[in-house]
């Protein structure tokens, strides 16, 4: 059975009579379909230039003949050769980790801001937009982050400065919700409007060359979360999508015309990755004249069970809808929320950790930080009794 394996590291090339792969991978026979205990499956007793690469770590992809290999952090400058013959690929180089998207990038930023005006009728509508720059030329990937209801794009501030460091150019509107402000349908469209301005400022002025529009995500928090699904359902710009405890019902007195469902109604329109990131602390309350904020009918493991997409879940066990804000007590808007039992700077630590490894292979496409994702990393936090996951249609 030949089987492609992928090596991820930073390599020095060394060509010699046969030419490098530029696809990045390699192609191997697996002779022992157990060797899981850290090293790549070796090559074929024939080979008369056999070697082990000292990858550290294997998983099964594909059935049992198909393996993936990743470099493990804390083996930095270990010489990884690999030579394969009659095949016409060559690669050696000294292996390097992947670094833990939990920290901060290697790019500073700086933060700019710009205004939108939509004419909606009798009053016309001003977007503040808070955006988040790499330093560097780029062009850089775009993410669209959406706030939660009566929020504001301040209460994710080191989102955009986290993501920003790992090359990502952030926008986060300041939405006009709450009583009295634009419904869900509104809110969908301000963004698709918003979508059309990168594409027009990636084309001309200042931001020409920073912006790459073809590499483009959408996330959000509670309302937004729901907003950035709701516009993946119809636009098909967005590469992958991303929600921070998504939830799905409207505003009280709100018609379902003007607030509609998304899960289950219009999840099969969802074509991209999913990622979908929760806690259920929040999906019941205690009270008498309580709402839960992220009630159980509407809450993201329903946006996960009626996914079409490769979706992936992830609970943070004991965090409260709120523990995803830099400050989690922000007043009377958090205080509706029930606590959770979390330690707030780790949920929010973590979060940032699975948004920026869900960003850097779909919308990056750099597999190598799938292992934070759904691979060892991701199984260290839940051995850690810090987080649950599941995944489903491919992911």
């Amino acid at each position: 059975m030949i089987c492609r394996v992928m090596l991820f590291a930073s390599l020095t090339i060394a060509l010699s009579a046969c030419d490098w792969d530029s696809s990045g991978t390699i192609e191997l026979i697996i002779n022992d379909d157990t060797d899981t205990g850290g090293v790549c499956p070796q090559l074929p007793p024939e080979s008369t230039d056999q070697k082990v690469c000292h990858v550290w770590e294997c998983s099964e992809v594909d059935g049992p003949d198909c393996w993936e290999c990743s470099f493990v952090p804390g083996d930095e400058g270990v010489d990884c050769e690999l030579s394969v013959d009659g095949i016409g690929v060559c690669l050696q180089g000294v292996c390097s980790p992947v670094p833990d998207p939990a920290e901060l990038g290697d790019l500073g930023g700086t933060v700019a801001s710009h205004e939108l005006h939509f004419e909606t009728g009798i009053f016309d509508t001003d977007i503040p937009l808070t955006i988040y720059v790499p330093d560097g030329d780029g062009p850089f990937p775009v993410v669209v982050f959406t706030h939660g209801y009566q929020l504001g794009a301040a209460d994710y501030d080191s989102y955009g400065k986290h993501l920003a460091t790992w090359g990502y150019l952030v926008v986060m509107p300041d939405m006009p919700d709450g009583f009295g402000g634009a419904n869900h349908v509104e809110l969908a469209e301000f963004t698709v409007a918003i979508l059309d301005w990168i594409d027009e400022i990636a084309a001309s002025g200042t931001w020409q060359g920073k912006v790459d529009p073809s590499k483009l995500a959408l996330a959000g928090h509670s309302m937004g979360g729901k907003i950035s699904m709701l516009v993946s359902t119809k636009d098909k710009r967005p590469q992958a999508v991303f929600g921070i405890d998504p939830v799905d019902d409207g505003v009280p007195m709100g018609s379902a015309a003007d607030y509609p469902s998304v899960t289950p109604e219009l999840m099969g329109n969802i074509t991209i990755p999913l990622g979908i990131l929760g806690e259920t602390t929040n999906a019941t309350c205690s009270g008498t004249w309580c709402k839960a904020c992220a009630p159980a009918d509407d809450n993201f493991q329903q946006y996960y069970e009626h996914a079409a997409s490769p979706a992936l879940q992830i609970e943070i066990v004991g965090a409260n809808h709120m523990s995803f804000l830099d400050n989690p007590n922000c007043g009377f808007v958090c205080s509706m929320c029930d606590d959770g039992t979390d330690d707030t700077d780790t949920t929010r630590m973590l979060t940032q950790r699975y948004l920026t490894a869900f960003l850097n292979v779909f919308v990056n496409d750099n597999s190598a930080y799938r292992k934070f994702l759904d691979g060892s990393e991701m199984d260290a936090d839940v051995a850690a009794g810090l987080t649950l996951y599941e995944s489903k249609n491919g992911f």
